[in-house]
């Protein structure tokens, strides 16, 4: 008896496939998808493992993803604590990485990419935050607000 997927789950089959033989088997589960695109446009690899960076450059600077199918990337913090303030918890977020790439997909291409340096990121992070009173340590950016910050750059997809 065959399916209208059949095809697709045959090629998804194939992928985790190649993904376990390389690491990576889980890394779908959360954006994943955008996460290989992006760090196969930028020639980087990804680090299997979902704290902290989510790929690496050949000089092994680490990098946070944003991958998204509109204008907008979310960077969730989780709960506003007293003995966990916001600052410490952007700052332990972004520790030991160099920035962040905030990238559009359509479908399987990378469409528009902008660049942010932690030194600019998580000063505008720690004070946004500082700024609100919700519990929830979401920020939520379009290009526009990217680009408006420090250094932040668009890179060629």
């Amino acid at each position: 008896m065959s399916h209208k997927y059949d095809e697709i789950v045959k090629h998804l089959t194939a992928a985790f496939d190649e993904m376990r033989k390389i690491g990576l088997a889980d890394v779908v589960a959360k954006g994943g998808v955008g996460e290989i695109l992006l760090a196969h446009n930028r020639n980087h690899e990804l680090i299997a493992s979902d704290k902290g960076a989510d790929g690496k450059d050949s000089d092994g600077c680490r990098y946070e993803y944003k991958v998204s199918i509109t204008d907008q990337f979310n960077f969730y913090f989780g709960t506003r604590e007293e003995k966990d303030p916001p600052e410490s918890k952007v700052k332990n977020h972004f520790s030991g990485l160099k920035g962040a790439f905030c990238a559009k997909r359509e479908g399987e291409k990378i469409k528009r990419i902008v660049f942010v340096p932690t030194e600019s990121l998580v000063p505008y992070l720690i004070d946004h935050f500082s700024d609100t009173e919700g519990k929830q340590l979401n920020k939520n950016f379009r290009f526009d607000g990217l680009l408006a910050m420090k250094d932040a750059v668009e890179v060629k997809p």
